[in-house]
């Protein structure tokens, strides 16, 4: 064996080594992006979701919630991920495994849609999480899970958000309103842009309430 291949396998070993210690280290993860890990929004995240809440400019397009507001949230995702395989989740910096927010899919069985949903603390702002994380889910959600199609529901103010969903290749399918607000729904998939009319006037009362910056519900 020559020297190079001797280092190379060497190298290899390495690699293998940081691999089986990364997953042993997000071993409960349901999906990792090359700098996202995202597990099930579990109750033990319920102060974390509290603190990201606690910032009123996270909120600007946000339904405020208290602490058993996300206890609420928190359990209807164990639930969701129990009965569908997939539900809302926490995102985590995959080097130091801070928490930077929420992100996943959410069900919505009075409108027969999933949505798309993301929402990340301040600090986590201008990285490209949301749009890492988003385009992530939606690619699962479409090509693993064979979902028609996807929306995200954003408040027409919220440039971010509605930047993040066209990022990710999400169109504008209707808009609507939710909570005396209105607000622009986006989706992504076949079935979503090819929606009858009848459809879309009758999924344009009560949707799914809108989440605020970098995100949706």
């Amino acid at each position: 064996m020559s020297h190079r291949e001797e280092a190379r396998t060497q190298q290899d070993a390495v690699e293998e080594d940081a691999v089986t210690q990364d997953g042993r280290l997000h071993e409960d993860a349901v999906l990792l992006t090359p700098r996202l890990v995202m597990r099930p929004l579990l109750r033990h995240y319920v102060a974390d979701l509290v603190d990201l809440y606690g910032d009123p400019a996270v909120t600007r397009f946000l339904k405020p919630l208290d602490h058993a507001g996300h206890l609420r949230r928190c359990e209807e995702a164990e639930e969701m991920w129990a009965s569908r395989g997939f539900g809302r989740v926490a995102v985590h910096d995959r080097v130091d495994d801070r928490f930077l927010g929420r992100s996943g899919l959410q069900y919505w069985s009075h409108l027969g849609e999933v949505e798309l949903t993301w929402a990340l603390r301040r600090d986590a702002w201008g990285n490209g999480y949301a749009t890492e994380a988003a385009a992530a889910w939606l690619a699962w959600a479409l090509r693993t899970r064979g979902l028609p199609y996807v929306t995200a529901m954003i408040d027409p103010q919220n440039t971010a958000s509605r930047a993040v969903a066209e990022r990710v290749g999400m169109t504008v399918l209707r808009t609507d309103e939710q909570h005396g607000r209105p607000v622009i729904v986006y989706a992504a998939g076949v079935g979503g842009v090819d929606l009858p009319a009848e459809d879309r006037s009758a999924q344009q009362t009560n949707g799914p309430e809108n989440r605020g910056r970098g995100g949706t519900t």
